[in-house]
């Protein structure tokens, strides 16, 4: 053996090694690259000598050797965005844990730059992640051709073998759209980004859809860009637009937006709530914190340099992998001023009110005074609409044309009826009589602070003989609320039936007080009709909808009527007749919740078969007492949801509606007899 050694300062070489262990240097070679066909006793001597001299072995020349460089190329837009630094992470720490490094290339958002790129990146590496490519796809799919083996990061390729992982951005903006649906917004800006951007494409798709799931929506098209620079370049844009909310391409958008709005004077989220996407490390930190869509953007990376290694082996690479986004709720989005809130406006009729919650009309109060004295002429809201525009009220039907949509109706005050149509007259059935009363309205105080969406009435009830028999104070709340999460999260995961997240609530209730001496109320019941004790705040539904009836003490209209439920509830699912706004949204299941707000209840009057209407009996066995001391409280609460509930979620709703009965225009029945 050679007891020679290399020159001292100088790194030792395989033909150092070779002349140390009296080899070849094709003997060393192979017993480095763990060849078998090396005797045990000379690779024993090779490895001593290694050991011996320090020796390491040349990783370019090893991999030169073997057709492989170990090295992977990631081509990315724009290496500024901390988006692409973090799938750069992701992709470089499970790259390295299998012995690879990575090579960087940044095209600047440059789709003509993106070919020859990739191209040269591939001549160095061994294979080729190519983030977010911006080239058309019959480009694309030609140069992927020609990179084999490579991963798409945020690209996919129908029909094509390139495994691919992506971020479904469509759903990402439906939750965001959908959230601020929610907080009240109806009119958004989108920021776009590159044109060229398949994340741009998608984030359009989700826009799409949830426009047509809360077509209370408007969306505004602004053509941004990527970067910092470009959302303060569009600030002047976008408040020309007069909208509450602006959704951003990317997060870097977002920020640079609001950093121009601080600059003009535009408080965020007082008059302008933003979101941005990808939730960037910078997002929760800045101010306000940037509410936003959060990607896996580290697993993103590690999931494309799985496929890529497997692709690199010779395996498939897998279906096309897809990862669901979520929205994080922060500083930087909050419920527009007056969001929710109703206001009171005069109607085209005379002494006609709306209550109109921005551009939409939820409910129409009509006088009365233009009903026949045969129908009892009674202030009446009709139609009353969902959130989502389905008609929930029916007005003078065929089958009982003195029904008007939600009204105070009573077919029995000491022989006055304030029902309309035909009395019951025990022995001789329903027959039409002269004793028709008058419901008119004398005062008004409509959407004073601080509660705009509250109508305060009184109400003179006038016999046939121009007699005053009592005097109501009537109080009509109307309301746009929030659903319990268990109802808002059901079925959140189905873009095409997304739950909603909020519902209109209608309120109603009544002080009524004799004028002087004693007025009672009765029913038909009273009168000898069994199970007719209608009488009371009475919603009549539309005809035309198929139904079907839930309570709290269980299904079906025979179980409902007459009990004293916590809670009924009609189902009005799709029909082609149903009523609505307009023809989109005709054939939607709604549901309608009803309850009596406060301690004390009387029986449901339910009928579903025969027609559609719910309705509180102030006299089912015996006549109910009223004097001026002693008046008598009634009302009926309902929450009109755009989708089939089930009891359960109808339940959820009643026990928000529970807690919540301390509003201050809640009047609760604390007197009254009924037996």
């Amino acid at each position: 053996m050679s007891n020679r050694l290399p020159t001292a300062g100088a790194t030792p070489t395989i033909s150092d090694v070779a002349r140390h262990a009296e080899v070849s240097k094709a003997t060393v070679s192979r017993v480095l690259n763990g060849k078998a066909t090396v005797d045990a006793e000379i690779a024993s001597r090779v490895l001593a000598a290694v050991d011996a001299l320090g020796y390491q072995p040349s990783m370019l020349a090893r991999n030169l050797s073997l057709g492989r460089t170990n090295t992977v190329g990631v081509v990315v837009p724009d290496l500024e965005n901390p988006m692409f630094q973090e799938i750069l992470r992701g992709v470089t720490r499970a790259a390295a844990a299998d012995g690879y490094r990575v090579l960087v290339t940044d095209t600047e958002e440059d789709p003509t730059d993106e070919a020859a790129a990739a191209r040269e990146a591939r001549r160095r590496c061994d294979a080729i992640v190519l983030c977010s490519p911006r080239l058309a796809e019959p480009e694309l799919r030609a140069l992927l051709a020609e990179l084999h083996p490579v991963v798409l990061v945020n690209r996919e390729l129908t029909d094509s073998p390139v495994p691919s992982v992506s971020i479904d951005y469509a759903s990402g903006m439906e939750q965001v759209l959908a959230e601020l649906s929610a907080l009240g917004h109806r009119r958004v800006v989108y920021l776009a980004g590159p044109v060229a951007s398949q994340g741009d494409r998608l984030r359009r798709v989700g826009i799409t859809r949830a426009v047509s799931a809360h077509r209370e929506l408007t969306v505004d098209v602004v053509a941004a860009g990527s970067a910092l620079v470009d959302g303060a370049a569009v600030v002047d844009a976008v408040l020309a637009l007069d909208a509450t909310a602006v959704v951003a391409f990317n997060d870097l958008v977002a920020l640079g937006l609001v950093s121009a709005l601080r600059q003009a004077g535009v408080s965020v989220p007082a008059a302008l709530s933003v979101v941005g996407f990808d939730d960037i490390p910078f997002a929760a930190f800045a101010v306000p914190a940037l509410s936003t869509v959060s990607v896996p953007r580290r697993e993103l990376g590690a999931e494309a340099w799985t496929r890529l290694r497997d692709t690199i082996g010779g395996a498939a690479g897998g279906h096309p992998l897809v990862f669901r986004p979520r929205f994080v709720a922060r500083e930087s989005t909050a419920a527009p001023r007056g969001a929710g809130g109703v206001a009171w406006v005069a109607a085209e009729e005379p002494n006609g009110l709306v209550a109109r919650l921005g551009g939409r009309e939820l409910l129409v109060l009509h006088d009365g005074g233009g009903l026949a004295r045969a129908d009892a002429p009674r202030p009446f809201a009709h139609p009353v609409t969902s959130l989502a525009g389905t008609v929930v009220t029916e007005s003078a039907p065929d089958d009982h044309p003195h029904h008007f949509g939600l009204s105070m109706a009573v077919a029995d005050v000491d022989g006055v009826s304030y029902w309309g149509g035909r009395t019951y007259v025990a022995g001789q059935g329903s027959t039409l009589l002269d004793n028709h009363g008058v419901q008119r309205v004398v005062e008004v105080e409509a959407g004073t602070q601080p509660d705009p969406g509250t109508l305060r009435q009184a109400v003179d009830w006038i016999g046939r003989d121009g007699t005053t028999q009592l005097r109501e104070s009537r109080v009509s709340v109307v309301e746009e609320i929030a659903l319990p999460t268990s109802n808002a999260d059901n079925g959140a995961d189905r873009a095409d039936d997304p739950a909603p997240r909020s519902a209109l609530r209608v309120l109603v209730s009544s002080t009524l007080r004799a004028v002087t001496g004693v007025v009672t109320i009765g029913s038909p019941a009273t009168n000898g009709r069994e199970g007719a004790a209608y009488g009371g705040w009475f919603w009549r539904l539309p005809a035309g909808a198929r139904r079907s009836v839930l309570s709290a003490d269980g299904p079906g209209e025979a179980t409902a009527h007459g009990s004293r439920a916590a809670w009924v509830a009609f189902v009005l699912d799709a029909a082609p007749d149903y009523a609505a706004s307009d023809a989109d949204t005709r054939g939607r299941a709604v549901t309608v919740l009803f309850r009596q707000p406060g301690e004390q209840t009387f029986p449901w009057f339910l009928r579903a078969a025969e027609y559609p209407g719910v309705g509180v009996s102030l006299a089912t066995t015996s006549r109910t007492t009223i004097t001026a001391e002693t008046p008598l409280v009634t009302g009926l609460e309902a929450v009109v949801v755009d989708a089939a509930l089930d009891a359960g979620q109808a339940a959820a709703i009643h026990r928000a509606l529970l807690a919540a009965e301390d509003r201050p225009t809640t009047q609760r029945p604390t007197t009254g007899s009924d037996a």
